[in-house]
């Protein structure tokens, strides 16, 4: 009972910050504007690259869908919490936390699992707005939000750890683009086993979940190494976190 106050009371703070800012407002809506854009033209431009070039672009959804409804989520969720955290140490609110009944710890334990379940929220509805995901994929599109949840939370917390503020924390975002975003799709082109490099960026693994379950594959051993990997960087990151702001 008292867990679920606690995460009441910091949920109440975060729409407080939300409503104030118009970037975080922006960050909210932005998962959907990126179903929309895999939605609306992609259609249209398979037909026409089929009609005048011959090219197969539905070879290629798994790739698109990982990228914009994925590896997206993942991006824009984990900047907006990084963000709500560098408001938070502008705001002196980790100082006020130590005079509370909530522990340094829960506030951190609630940051991670809102960012995880947003994600995986996000991913599942707008990967199904996207009009691209067959519904029996759905499982493996809720493990892949699930793991790009724990990608997310490693952005949030590396913008808090390097990062002093809000600027600071958007070119952390960017600096990061390419190895969330960029490096994750390389695999799709090159075969096994020389993929497994790039097991070594976390945003892989979420990309490759979806991946095989787009294409019927067996699922479950991939998104064991990939939530175990991730959870073991964002453990470290978690430490450091707590080393800079809690001691």
């Amino acid at each position: 009972m008292r867990t679920t106050a606690t995460f009441l009371a910091f949920g109440r703070n975060d729409l407080v910050s939300i409503r104030r800012d118009s970037l975080l407002r922006m960050l909210i809506v932005a998962p959907f504007a990126y179903a929309a854009l895999v939605r609306f033209p992609v259609p249209p431009l398979t037909e026409l690259l089929d009609q005048r070039y011959g090219v197969d672009l539905v070879a290629y959804y798994p790739l698109i869908v990982s990228f914009f409804t994925v590896l997206g989520q993942a991006a824009i969720l984990g900047a907006l919490a990084g963000l709500l955290l560098l408001d938070e140490k502008d705001t002196a609110t980790l100082h006020a936390v130590r005079v509370t009944p909530a522990s340094l710890t829960g506030f951190a334990a609630y940051r991670v699992t809102t960012v995880i379940a947003a994600v995986t929220v996000y991913t599942v509805v707008s990967t199904s707005l996207s009009g691209l995901m067959a519904w029996s994929t759905l499982p493996g599109t809720a493990a892949a939000g699930l793991c790009a949840g724990l990608v997310a939370a490693g952005v949030a917390l590396s913008m808090a750890l390097i990062a002093d503020n809000k600027v600071e924390g958007m070119a952390v975002v960017r600096a990061l683009g390419l190895l969330l975003l960029g490096l994750p799709m390389l695999p799709y082109f090159i075969p096994t086993p020389w993929e497994w490099l790039f097991g070594l960026l976390p945003s892989y693994w979420p990309a490759k979940i979806y991946w095989v379950a787009a294409k019927g594959g067996t699922l479950w051993p991939y998104l064991l190494i990939g939530v175990a990997y991730n959870a073991a960087v964002l453990t470290l990151l978690l430490r450091g976190y707590s080393r800079r702001h809690f001691t």
